[in-house]
């Protein structure tokens, strides 16, 4: 008898209705059967119809379709009662003369709440095709924002928030397990702040279990039970309000998360459908999470595997660059030391600007390497000034002498170009890898020519040799790391990379084209404004644009 009754209270308290509701639906259910009953007074006024009591029909099932079974039965209560009391002899009593008409006020009782529960259940039906349908799009939309999405806190925000506006939830919090702890990801509305809140987390995490929170509003009193969703128990065996409900986020055996939702803005319960759909939705957002761990972990290899890639790369193409000019400079030096033809004065010079010529060199690709460290870290940044490429090119061909000896070099700049806003050193850097790069990829004795001129507000610089040309699909990638022309063996693959990110860093454009057939060009273009007729400053640019 104890259990039945406890199962009782456990009944009325997962379906009791607020106060609200039940005076709405009682006013309505009197306002109905009161428009009815003095439509029929009017109409009686005129005419005896025969059946009108059917009205008291139409108007119960308008009500049962429209607000559901309660207002519906206590309408055709008051039906009953009304048109006993005000067309049935004798009038404004409640017996009854004639024993026929019991018979006409029993079937308008019957026929009424008949009518209305039928229509009350179309209505629950229907209500909960629609719940059915809202809650399978939101699903839908949640798995198709987690496929299309990249960010996927943007999937978490939109999830939560509809999922508090299709159960009327006031807010709704998630969190994903990070190592050890767990990360709160994203949110919808205001969350409360319990005490006990990360504890109550970490008990889901370890038991995988659902909670219900339940706070009983004279004392209180917060009451923590397991939410056995499975079975459709969203009610406390306490009584008490619903405030908070922790589900875990399952994930082969492993809670990787947990989804915390408030209690309804309407302080109705959750039902046993809403608590079963709580559970499909994390399972929803628990396939979501699986995703982006896969996604950070496909990441994570991919960047391995670049990195080891650009590690061998690095090393086969700088353990042979640094090999050639060791070996040269070693030759040199033991010659010098123990070589019995270094008595005569020209052997000893030529050894010595040999030697001079590969300490250039390891100075130039240790350089490089440098320089592609700091474009990598954005350390590297122009200062620029006013300057004339002019005395930049000057500059370059002055040092690189011995590197493009073998070549004749055409510098085609007018004396009267004006100055242009540029880092000397960087632009120096990148006319002395262009040339090196000039030299050292055309014949012997072909021809390089050094261009620049200035127009619509542009610098544009052309460093064009003779004899060698790029494939056509490599043009664009010329200017990759470690990246070295098939028809070209050698070198380390930095010289063009660096040249790239300097160009960049000053806001300019590179590129490389075949000139005919006679050989190639790599050009770049600088912005060149007017100069300022006042007193000109210098100024560092900040950041690299890659």
């Amino acid at each position: 008898m104890r259990s039945l009754w406890s199962r009782g209270n456990r009944w009325l308290r997962g379906h009791r209705l607020s106060a609200r509701p039940i005076l709405v639906d009682s006013l309505l259910a009197l306002v109905v059967v009161v428009a009815v009953t003095l439509t029929i007074r009017f109409v009686n006024t005129f005419s005896h119809v025969s059946n009108i009591s059917d009205l008291y029909v139409i108007g119960i099932a308008v009500l049962a379709a429209r607000r559901g079974l309660y207002p519906a039965v206590l309408a055709s209560l008051l039906a009953f009662l009304g048109y006993d009391w005000f067309f049935i002899t004798p009038f404004y009593t409640l017996t009854v003369d004639d024993p026929s008409e019991y018979v006409a006020l029993v079937t308008l009782l019957v026929t009424s709440i008949a009518t209305g529960q039928l229509l009350a259940v179309v209505r629950r039906r229907v209500t909960e095709a629609r719940r059915h349908q809202t809650q399978t799009e939101l699903l839908y939309e949640v798995s198709q924002a987690a496929l299309s999405r990249s960010d996927v806190a943007e999937v978490y925000a939109l999830a939560l928030r509809r999922l508090c506006e299709s159960l009327g939830l006031v807010w709704s919090q998630l969190f994903v397990r990070n190592g050890s702890k767990l990360d709160a990801v994203a949110q919808f509305g205001t969350p409360v702040q319990a005490f006990d809140a990360r504890y109550l987390r970490q008990r889901v995490v370890e038991e995988a279990r659902q909670i219900g929170v339940w706070q009983q509003i004279p004392n209180n009193v917060r009451i923590v039970s397991e939410l056995d969703i499975e079975a459709g128990q969203a009610s406390s065996p306490e009584g008490g309000a619903l405030v908070e409900v922790y589900i875990p986020l399952s994930i082969e055996d492993q809670v990787e998360g947990v989804l915390v939702v408030g209690g309804k803005a309407t302080g109705d319960p959750l039902s046993g459908e809403e608590a079963r759909f709580l559970q499909a939705f994390s399972n929803q957002l628990a396939t979501a999470v699986q995703r982006d761990r896969l996604a950070d972990q496909r990441a994570r290899a991919r960047a391995l595997e670049e990195s080891d890639r650009l590690k061998s790369a690095l090393v086969s193409s700088v353990s042979h660059e640094l090999k050639t000019p060791l070996t040269a400079i070693k030759a040199s030096a033991t010659t010098l030391l123990h070589g019995s033809a270094t008595d005569e004065a020209p052997v000893r010079q030529e050894l010595a600007e040999a030697i001079n010529r590969e300490t250039d060199r390891l100075t130039r690709l240790v350089g490089n390497l440098l320089d592609m460290s700091r474009l990598e870290a954005g350390a590297l940044q122009p200062r620029i000034e006013w300057v004339s490429i002019a005395d930049v090119v000057a500059d370059v061909l002055d040092r690189m002498e011995p590197v493009v000896r073998e070549h004749p070099v055409n510098v085609e700049i007018a004396d009267e170009i004006p100055e242009s806003p540029m880092d000397f050193v960087m632009i120096s850097q990148v006319l002395t890898n262009l040339l090196d790069n000039a030299a050292r990829y055309s014949p012997e004795g072909a021809r390089i020519v050094i261009s620049a001129n200035v127009s619509r507000e542009q610098l544009r610089v052309s460093v064009f040799n003779e004899g060698s040309s790029v494939p056509p699909d490599e043009l664009d990638r010329v200017f990759e790391k470690f990246h070295r022309v098939s028809t070209a063996p050698g070198g380390t693959g930095l010289g063009l990379a660096i040249v790239r990110g300097i160009v960049e860093a000053h806001h300019g454009q590179i590129w490389a084209e075949n000139v005919g057939r006679s050989g190639v060009a790599f050009r770049f273009t600088l912005p060149s404004p007017a100069v300022p007729a006042g007193p000109r400053e210098t100024c560092t640019v900040v950041g690299l644009r890659r």
